[in-house]
């Protein structure tokens, strides 16, 4: 496995963990309600990070050609 597919699995598996103890206690509305709107202003902001990434990003398999040969 690569190490993005060991951190994504152990997010999920914690963010598991958490929602299960969540479950197991009885909070009232607005706690849940802060924890949602955190879990969608989380994935808002990751889905921004991936897009900024893939913008920006230069990819490795481009090679840098403007170095002149001077050739005599």
């Amino acid at each position: 496995m690569k190490t993005s597919h060991i951190f994504v699995l152990s997010a999920l598996v914690i963010t598991g963990a958490y929602f299960g103890a969540l479950s197991l206690f009885e909070l009232p509305e607005t706690t849940m309600e802060w924890v949602l709107s955190d879990i969608i202003l989380g994935a808002i902001l990751y889905v921004n990070y991936l897009v900024i990434a893939m913008a920006h990003g230069s990819p490795k398999t481009q090679k840098n050609y403007s170095e002149k040969k001077v050739t005599a």
